[in-house]
């Protein structure tokens, strides 16, 4: 009985070894052009695992032809497809230290700036890696000023500073709701002072305005609405305020 019950286990053993052999597909060693047409097909067909194993090859075992700075690069954009963010970042790095002269430099260091965006939290918790990407797209406007990718830089430089705009926000919200309303104000000042391009900016004017109103400076939340009339999505919320506020000019 003891015998057939060890059978039983070295054959279970057995099966899970060769599943876990047969999960991963060991790719057939092939010449260095073969080898990257293989695993741009695999990128291109979003098989990013075995892209990834074949771009890798490249590097490792063809790292003097023609194709290794492709393969970098593929390589650190299948991470970034597959949102493994920490990885994409550390291949971008590499190929931008390793190959300054690679046809891919201009969109390394835009995507290595997008990673870092991509992989910080909401705007609630710290906004270190917002901060580096904003950090990472200045960088990359300076070094290359006529890139054909300057307004996706740009456009991404305004959705990071929004996010670090919606933080200061929170904490307004937060120091209005307890009626500590001379903090709540200074931080969206701060909004308002700092982040003057983002959306945040006119939210904080309302915020402000209505927090002016709470202890009777009527005149200053009258003329932050009035900035507001101009704006498609505040407009309606700024006419219905200044009309409680009764104030003739």
């Amino acid at each position: 009985m003891k015998a057939e019950k060890m059978r039983g286990s070295i054959a279970i053993i057995g099966l899970l070894i060769m599943l876990c052999s047969c999960s991963k597909q060991v790719l057939a060693p092939l010449e260095p052009e073969d080898e990257f047409e293989r695993a741009m097909e695999f990128f291109n067909n979003k098989k990013y695992d075995s892209a990834i194993q074949s771009f890798e090859r490249i590097i490792f075992y063809h790292a003097s032809t023609e194709f290794v700075d492709d393969a970098q690069f593929y390589l650190a954009r299948a991470y970034f497809e597959k949102k493994d963010y920490t990885q994409a970042i550390t291949e971008f790095e590499y190929l931008i230290k390793n190959f300054p002269n690679t046809p891919f430099l201009e969109q390394s260091f835009l995507l290595r700036a997008k990673a870092y965006f991509l992989k910080a939290p909401g705007y609630e918790k710290d906004q270190t890696e917002t901060k580096e990407a904003i950090s990472l797209l200045d960088d990359f406007l300076t070094r290359f000023p006529i890139s054909s990718y300057s307004d996706t830089a740009k456009a991404l430089i305004l959705q990071a500073r929004n996010r670090l705009a919606k933080k200061e926000m929170e904490n307004g919200r937060l120091y209005m709701k307890i009626k500590e309303y001379d903090s709540s104000i200074l931080y969206f000042k701060y909004v308002i002072d700092n982040y003057p391009e983002t959306p945040s900016a006119d939210e904080a004017k309302f915020l402000m305005g209505q927090t002016y109103e709470k202890i009777g400076k009527k005149e200053e939340a009258y003329e932050l609405y009035r900035e507001l009339l101009d704006n498609n999505h505040w407009k309606r919320k700024a006419e219905i305020r200044i009309k409680k506020l009764k104030i003739e000019k």
